[in-house]
């Protein structure tokens, strides 16, 4: 696997803002959007999205730092891992003849002897290498139990459970994710999830036979975390969102146009219409296999002018008074 800072393009010492801003850029310059068909790219998108994930999170980053690739396995316990090196580090040997899985041997200057039953034969390895079996070998790591030896194929493999991230733009139109998975002594692969269109936060995605082997496979089950909008927002298969409208526009009334996430809808104001003023869309919202289609519910945000316009002014001026005398005629 790629060094995560090579693939980042960043110093070691680079400072997590440094990382942010790196990753912002590349992410931008690298978009499929931005480069469509072009598969080199796609990769290099991908690639510096993976390596974000790790050193964009603080503590991630530390484990990276302390353990490198070995800290990526799923289930990684770092205090374990600790507790073997110090072992190695004081010479540690002899005992370990009677456990299970492991035959006669110990630490010594050539590495550890070990000898997994399921390989049926003994093996020299080093220290790191123990770790890595110890841990599995990857992110999502789908080709061994507990202690890293392949699972028997007379059984089931084990099912691994993960998560994905999307927009929630991304969530109510569908979108394909790469997902990258490693699996011990394997070179990693990169999966395409389809996340179908309509999912909501914390719903289920599951890969068949893309899990721990077995026979047969194990599954890849994946908890989607929908990021909210920043305009719009989701309220079961009701849609909510504001829209900009001159005073003019509230004023008069007419015609205008309203983005949605399936392009943009003409919608009718009223004339007079406030501020804050709810209109609704009918079937402009969630889209979900097998029900009713929701609603858009579109709140005004009536915007004036910036200051400094004389002529407006004078207007405004002109229709305060007015109103001040409608609302003395009112007491009479």
């Amino acid at each position: 696997m790629k060094d995560l800072y090579a693939s980042l393009g960043v110093e070691r010492t680079a400072s997590q803002d440094e990382i942010k801003k790196t990753y912002r850029k590349l992410t931008r310059q690298f978009h499929p959007d931005k480069n469509p068909g072009d598969k080199a790219a796609e990769e290099r998108f991908k690639e510096v999205s993976q390596a974000y994930e790790v050193l964009g999170d603080k503590e991630k980053r530390e484990l990276y730092d302390e353990f490198g690739e070995m800290s990526l396995t799923q289930g990684f316990d770092a205090e374990r891992a600790r507790a073997y090196k110090q072992a190695r580090s004081q010479g540690f040997g002899g005992g370990y003849g009677g456990s299970p899985g492991f035959g006669g041997g110990g630490f010594g200057p050539g590495g550890f002897s070990y000898n997994f039953n399921d390989f049926g034969d003994a093996r020299e390895t080093s220290f790191d290498d123990l770790l890595s079996r110890l841990f599995g070998g990857g992110r999502v790591h789908a080709g061994a139990d507990a202690f890293g030896r392949g699972a028997p194929r007379s059984r089931r493999g084990q099912d691994v459970h993960g998560e994905i991230s999307v927009t929630l733009m991304d969530s109510l139109l569908g979108v394909t994710v790469p997902l990258r998975v490693e699996t011990n002594g394997d070179s990693a692969r990169t999966l395409d999830v389809k996340v179908p269109e309509g999912i909501t936060d914390g719903g289920k995605l599951r890969l068949r036979g893309q899990g721990g082997q077995g026979d047969p496979a194990g599954d890849i089950i994946l908890t989607v975390r929908v990021l909210p909008g920043k305009n719009l927002q989701r309220d079961g298969t009701n849609l909510r969102s504001k829209l900009p409208v001159t005073a003019l526009e509230a004023y008069r009334g007419g015609p205008v146009d309203v983005p949605t996430p399936w392009g943009p809808v003409t919608m009718r104001l009223p004339a007079g219409v406030q501020n804050g003023q709810t209109m609704r869309l009918r079937d402009k919202g969630v889209r979900l296999r097998g029900e009713p289609r929701g609603d858009l519910f579109v709140t005004l945000d009536v915007r004036l002018p910036p200051p400094g316009d004389e002529e407006l002014l004078a207007v405004l001026e002109r229709l305060q008074g007015e109103e001040e005398l409608r609302r003395e005629d009112a007491l009479d």
